[in-house]
């Protein structure tokens, strides 16, 4: 890595498209700036001419690659809200991303859909609320809490011991390993490629949408 390869991968990067990176782009970055701080040090004299030029190339090295970072997570996070919105799951330029930056694009994706399925699909599908009669829900208090007064109405589906489980679970196969969600059951699911799992529908049907889990029929 020098200068002009940093500089040249800036420059793509003002684009709109996702454009591939070495695997090792930011080690190898990392390096570069090692390097220069060792030749200042060699030079011993911060007043010099050749030190100043030194640390102006480290200082713009470092600019550069914070800019690259956050153009670059930024067109990862806009693919992220436009997937999680869009009928057809795309995985268009995925295979340009750095390991760590296709990470950022799943946990972005994952946690857009569940704020989606918790705070806007009730609004959208009030049928779908209504249609999975779950009794109106009361606020305990600390006090009653603590006395065992509690008066809280259960959900119909845990009075009848979940005996419809099949309509509001489904069944699936994880396709691929993937992060630590927070599912409509308000439970925290950590996935990984070949588990079998019972998710709430609504985020089940959301991974089988997005390529990253299959449904396994249920009797």
């Amino acid at each position: 890595m020098d200068r002009t390869e940093l500089k040249s991968i800036l420059r793509q990067e003002n684009s709109s498209s996702l454009n591939s990176l070495p695997y090792d782009f930011y080690e190898k970055v990392d390096e570069y700036i090692r390097e220069l701080e060792e030749e200042i040090k060699k030079i011993n004299n911060p007043r010099s001419v050749e030190s100043k030029i030194l640390e102006d190339e480290m200082q713009s090295a470092l600019n550069d690659v914070e800019t690259i970072f956050i153009r670059r997570i930024r067109k990862i996070t806009s693919r992220a809200t436009s997937n999680a919105f869009s009928n057809i799951s795309s995985r268009q330029d995925l295979d340009k991303l750095l390991e760590s930056e296709r990470k950022v694009f799943e946990a972005t994706l994952s946690a857009i859909q569940v704020a989606r399925s918790e705070l806007l699909e009730p609004i959208m599908n009030p049928q779908d609320r209504q249609d999975k009669g779950f009794a109106k829900e009361t606020i305990i208090s600390d006090e009653e809490e603590e006395n065992g007064t509690i008066s809280q109405e259960l959900p119909a589906e845990e009075e009848t011991g979940k005996n419809n489980i099949s309509k509001e679970y489904f069944v699936v196969r994880i396709l691929k390993d993937l992060p630590t969600i927070k599912a409509m059951d308000n439970l925290n699911y950590t996935l990984a490629a070949e588990d079998v799992v019972v998710l709430p529908s609504m985020n089940a049907q959301g991974l089988v949408k997005r390529g990253a889990a299959y449904p396994i029929n249920q009797e």
